[in-house]
């Protein structure tokens, strides 16, 4: 399939009326989106603000980060199975409001804190810090339960990306950036590499939707190169530590790297996408499964291996890296270590298989955020009750987008 990404970067947001984009500059009219969004009857209200990178702003209470986008060919609107009718992902043209984003919060009582700074040191080590924010502050309306409103939000903020990115409709993009999941050619003698993709999918709050429903799969499955990264995947999971927000798997590092260097130095084979299972068993079935399936259908010569979760995911990449190796497959694992305050222990589990391990930051480390805002969106208390005003220590994974499990990151370890 070739998937072409429509890049309109925008550098200012202003409101006013209608909302258009002319040149960088994306007009927003705040009234109507807030009067689509407040149609839903589960919200009391919806608050819009902007947060532009540079200002004394802090952002709390992130639930989910997404890029605007709409398909201009090769589908409708955008995220299949819930801001759109059911389409195959991955192909034709996709318009990306490159440089912006939209950014829900929400005050729920099971939420894990995770907060955005605009300018200090918070805002150099997420990528959210350099990105201009559309924030939406949802209030439920009397009587919405926890889940109604949790529902709300998701449709929310994809039904507000949608609205945005259609701006860009019938404007000519900066650039085109074609991506293709091509067959290697007979004979090449390029290494075909397959990507294993774990995603954690453990119950309402802590999923990942594939195509609107939950990835809680028994068995590995098996998806085109780009299908992954044009809105067949959206974050749910409000009640993990570190948000594995919808803007990573849209711009997935190691698909969008591996894709370029398609058919130069190497072939991707293909994408596996796995299940984070709770019971051990189930995890031994999909590793077993997902090695398989890279070794004898997609006939690779190397894996990669991401993880999408916490400690216990590391029984996951470990296990399939086992697998991997039994059938003489080199594998490269992508996982963040996980080794409490101290750093007395990096990884929860491992093998001695795995020799080739690239580290995506340490989420327990703890990070001085020194910005004391002027503004806050989103709440006026962090969930373990500090006070958002005041510098705060929080660890790493509580600064939304300082953790991108797929690779893309602003911080980097050399060994001298």
């Amino acid at each position: 399939m070739v998937l072409e990404f429509a890049l309109f970067p925008i550098s200012e947001v202003i409101f006013g009326r209608p909302t258009r984009l002319a040149g960088q500059t994306l007009q927003v009219d705040a009234d109507e989106l807030r009067g689509l969004l407040q149609a839903d009857g589960r919200f009391a209200r919806v608050e819009i603000d902007l947060a532009v990178p540079g200002t004394r702003t802090r952002i709390v209470h992130v639930l989910d980060v997404v890029e605007p986008r709409v398909k201009v060919t090769g589908g409708q609107d955008y995220f299949p199975g819930l801001a759109a009718p059911l389409y195959v992902a991955g192909s034709g043209r996709t318009n990306v409001l490159s440089g912006l984003t939209v950014m829900a919060t929400g005050q729920v009582h099971d939420a894990m804190e995770a907060v955005v700074d605009m300018a200090g040191a918070g805002a150099e080590f997420s990528q959210f810090g350099r990105t201009l924010n559309l924030v939406l502050s949802a209030t439920p309306a009397e009587g919405v339960d926890h889940a109604g409103f949790v529902k709300a939000v998701l449709e929310a903020k994809l039904k507000a990306a949608v609205y945005l990115a259609r701006a860009s409709l019938g404007r000519t993009p900066a650039e085109v950036v074609s991506r293709e999941g091509l067959q290697p050619e007979p004979g090449t003698s390029l290494p075909r590499i397959a990507l294993i993709c774990y995603l954690q999918s453990r119950g309402f709050g802590r999923e990942r939707l594939f195509y609107g429903v939950p990835f809680n799969v028994p068995f590995p499955t098996l998806v085109g190169s780009t299908e992954a990264i044009d809105g067949a995947l959206v974050f749910n999971g409000h009640t993990s530590p570190t948000k594995s927000v919808t803007y990573n798997h849209q711009n997935n590092g190691t698909i969008l790297e591996l894709l370029a260097r398609q058919g130069r130095d190497l072939w991707l084979a293909g994408v596996i996408l796995a299940n984070h299972n709770s019971v051990f068993a189930h995890k031994e079935r999909t590793a077993l499964l997902a090695a398989r399936m890279a070794k004898h259908i997609l006939g690779a010569d190397g894996v990669i291996i991401t993880k999408d979760g916490g400690g216990q995911g590391e029984v996951d990449v470990m296990l399939c890296c086992d697998r991997c190796e039994e059938m003489n497959l080199p594998t490269v694992l992508l996982t963040r270590e996980e080794g409490g305050t101290g750093g007395s222990f990096p990884l929860v589990h491992s093998t001695p298989n795995a020799t080739a391990i690239v580290a995506t930051a340490h989420s327990n480390e703890l990070i001085a955020l020194d910005l004391v805002p002027e503004r806050l969106i989103g709440g006026d208390r962090l969930s373990d009750g500090q006070d958002p005003l005041g510098r705060l220590e929080v660890p790493f994974s509580t600064l939304c987008g300082a953790t991108d499990f797929q690779g893309r990151l602003r911080i980097g370890v050399g060994v001298y």
